[in-house]
């Protein structure tokens, strides 16, 4: 509309000259110096258009060849960044279909003129990777260092999750690199907090881990979870009964139930021969979780005698008929008990569900103690072939 408008006014103007000028064309008189010129109105404006026409074109012309090659490089980069869009896509569709070489020559072959560069390296690293192709997966790595020196953190991201597998202790160093670079940053937080528990780098996932905890990164299943396996690797770590006993004192009743912890705790106080209290603790726990460690070594307890085990264990029963820890447990403690009839075959049952050697050797001692020494010697002729049975098979 405002086109239609203007186009209205210049043809009025230029109308209204054109009749002013029919009635009288005009003199226009022009001195310079000793030069003088005289021409019509009529004449000077149209000469006046034709300069103005000469020069605006002149311009445009002079503009255009100026600015031909950079035409022409911006027509060749969006070619470039079309057959980068090509690759990528083909990447992707090759990476759906589980073909990684595919998929890895495709994104880095045009790695360098993608505007999304650092997709293309890191992707080609993860295809190279799965590939057990480590030094492509390297390079790729140092690629996209090379140019990309702002993106550090996704590069060292992705470095590490690639390593945390093979070489969890070089991932373990980028990260704490990258933590003490960015201390807030909390997808490093949670990465390091991981490889620190494969690691089972105890002390220093302790020193993270009220940051972690603060920071509420993970949800509260898996904060409880690390925490069991933090508490549980510092008892596993504890070297003598004086440490033993400061640690415990300081963990909370909610704490010295977790399974994990618990566990590590009577097997340490098992070791020095600490066994008091250690049945009831197991019984509250597995009132709150159950866990097979726990009532493994419910059963392997001498201090309180086995006949109040075996009816505590015995109640148990139902929710775990064919649990063959539990079966383990309750043939131990019968046997312990002198109820040899009970105690076999509650290890037979084991046995049936989970053929074990040292349920073999649990059965064994039960028949010996009974006086049974030919069943005896049966059974430990039967753990030994099932023993080099399946040696035979790991071998092979």
């Amino acid at each position: 509309m405002g086109l239609i408008l203007i186009l209205a006014t210049v043809f009025l103007v230029a109308t209204a000259l054109a009749t002013l000028l029919i009635y009288d064309n005009g003199l226009v008189s022009m001195v310079w110096g000793d030069w003088v010129i005289e021409t019509s109105v009529s004449f000077l404006l149209v000469s006046l258009v034709v300069l103005f026409a000469v020069i605006y074109f002149g311009i445009r012309i002079t503009l255009t060849f100026w600015n031909m090659p950079k035409f022409w490089r911006k027509r060749r980069r969006l070619k470039q960044y079309r057959k980068a869009e090509i690759a990528t896509a083909k990447g992707l569709i090759a990476l759906e279909h589980g073909d990684w070489r595919k998929a890895e020559k495709e994104l880095i072959k045009s790695a360098k003129q993608s505007e999304d560069g650092l997709m293309h390296y890191l992707s080609a690293a993860k295809m190279a990777h799965n590939q057990k192709a480590y030094k492509r997966r390297d390079r790729y790595l140092s690629q996209a260092r090379e140019s990309y020196i702002d993106d550090y953190l996704t590069i060292g991201l992705v470095e590490a999750r690639l390593l945390s597998e093979s070489e969890p202790e070089q991932a373990r160093a980028i990260l704490e690199a990258l933590h003490e670079q960015e201390p807030d940053n909390v997808t490093v937080l949670v990465e390091l907090a991981h490889i620190l528990k494969k690691l089972q780098a105890w002390q220093a996932l302790g020193t993270i881990f009220p940051k972690l905890k603060k920071s509420r990164a993970i949800d509260k299943v898996e904060q409880a979870e690390l925490e069991a396996q933090l508490f549980a690797g510092k008892f596993h770590l504890i070297k003598d009964q004086e440490a033993l006993k400061h640690l415990w004192s300081q963990m909370s009743e909610e704490r010295k139930l977790m399974p994990a912890v618990l566990a590590e705790y009577v097997e340490k106080s098992m070791g020095w021969g600490l066994e008091k209290g250690l049945a009831g603790l197991i019984e509250r726990a597995l009132k709150k979780q159950w866990d097979d460690r726990l009532v493994y070594q419910y059963g392997r307890l001498s201090y309180t005698t086995a006949l109040e085990r075996l009816k505590t264990a015995e109640s148990w029963i139902k929710g775990h008929e064919n649990n063959p820890v539990l079966l383990l447990t309750l043939g131990r403690l019968a046997c312990t008990a002198q109820l040899w009839g009970r105690g076999q075959n509650y290890l037979k049952e084991s046995l049936k569900i989970r053929p074990e050697v040292e349920t073999f050797h649990a059965l064994a001692k039960c028949y010996e103690a009974e006086g049974k020494e030919s069943q005896a010697a049966l059974v430990y002729k039967e753990a030994i072939l099932k023993l080099e049975d399946a040696t035979g098979k790991t071998g092979t």
